[in-house]
């Protein structure tokens, strides 16, 4: 607060010296016309006048803004405040003139007391001195600016802050939305394991499980990781899904070395991959790949999930597809980077589905150098 003040009131007197030159070279212009010379001392005492008026107002620039508010604040009643202002205009009109001629006398020697009457001082003020009278409304139209520019400041501050909040909201539900999803995917696939009669996978199933959940346990509160470690989350749930389908399901994991310490949404790519197995490799009686590849495009990072197509002429409506999946991860891309992404979805087609997301390449300030861990 201090340095604040110091500062403010370094712009306020170097704003009002500034001021001070233009009220100089008017009081030149003013008196142009009258033919007379000025001394030297008579330049000197013109050139102090003015720098003495202008920094008397500075001094009472604060005073007429802290003014302008607590009448606003305390009369309701605009006549009221016209003629409130009114009189403190008169006041600083008179007790700033009587101040500045004081000071001019005491710098340049006058030192005589019947100087200092008021009576004396007021036979010095001319018409020129009603500049001041005009200069307190002036203050006063540039307070009214700037207090009605603030408060437009903290309404729009006020409703970026809730907009932000709202926005928080909303990807911290769609994230516990994802979560459960895929917890409810990864049990039932466990589930199918034990009706199968099958424990040995179903324990295996479940050690990866829990060891994924130990993970996202971890990193829970963050709402942007590394992409290394969401590889790792992939790779943790393909292992449960692996248990379950064998040779049928094949996983590649690709990515640009310097991609992998970039930042990502929290579980971005869980629900792609999940969409990938379900509409895709569940539906192939052949072993069908399932690919997640990051590449570096300029200054932006491009992830891509891929799965072969389904076979069996079944084929998973788009409508299915778009469900919590792709419909979430939309949502939450558009939340978190607005218009500076990109998401296409290329479903069912000969190929399979691709789904290709772009999203800003941003680092960590400082990227946590550890090696991913295999599932």
């Amino acid at each position: 607060m201090p340095e604040n003040r110091r500062l403010a009131w370094r712009f306020l007197f170097g704003v009002w010296s500034a001021l001070g030159l233009l009220l100089i070279l008017q009081s030149y212009v003013a008196t142009a016309g009258d033919g007379r010379d000025f001394t030297f001392t008579q330049h000197v005492m013109t050139v102090a006048s003015q720098f003495y008026r202008a920094w008397i107002w500075a001094g009472l620039t604060p005073v007429i803004f802290w003014l302008r508010r607590e009448l606003n604040r305390r009369h309701s009643n605009l006549v009221v405040v016209i003629a409130l202002h009114f009189l403190a205009a008169v006041t600083c009109f008179a007790m700033g003139n009587v101040v500045r001629i004081w000071i001019i006398e005491i710098t340049f020697g006058y030192w005589e007391l019947r100087f200092y009457a008021l009576s004396a001082v007021y036979t010095q003020l001319g018409a020129y001195s009603l500049i001041d009278f005009y200069i307190y409304w002036a203050i006063l139209l540039v307070a009214y600016v700037t207090d009605v520019n603030w408060q437009r400041r903290q309404t729009e501050l006020r409703e970026e802050q809730l907009r932000t909040q709202l926005s928080q909201a909303e990807l911290a539900a769609l994230k516990q939305q994802v979560q459960p999803h895929f917890l409810f995917n990864s049990l039932n696939a466990i589930a199918s394991l034990v009706r199968e009669g099958q424990p040995t996978k179903s324990i295996e199933a479940l050690a990866k499980l829990s060891s994924l959940l130990r993970q996202l346990m971890n990193y829970s509160g963050r709402p942007e990781i590394e992409l290394w470690r969401e590889y790792d989350y992939a790779q943790c749930y393909l292992a449960v899904e692996q248990v379950r389908f064998e040779e049928r399901l094949v996983t590649k994991f690709d990515a640009d070395e310097e991609c992998l310490q970039a930042l990502v949404p929290t579980l971005i790519l869980q629900p792609l991959v999940e969409n990938a197995v379900k509409h895709g490799i569940a539906q192939r009686r052949n072993p069908g790949r399932v690919t997640v590849t990051a590449r570096r495009l300029g200054d932006r990072l491009q992830l891509q999930v891929a799965n072969d197509p389904a076979e069996g002429g079944r084929h998973a409506s788009e409508a299915e597809n778009h469900g919590i999946g792709l419909s979430s991860t939309r949502t939450r891309l558009e939340l978190t980077y607005g218009q500076h992404q990109k998401l296409e979805a290329v479903l069912n087609g000969p190929a399979g589905s691709i789904i290709t997301i772009e999203i800003p390449l941003r680092f960590p300030e400082a990227a946590e150098k550890v090696e991913p861990i295999s599932p």
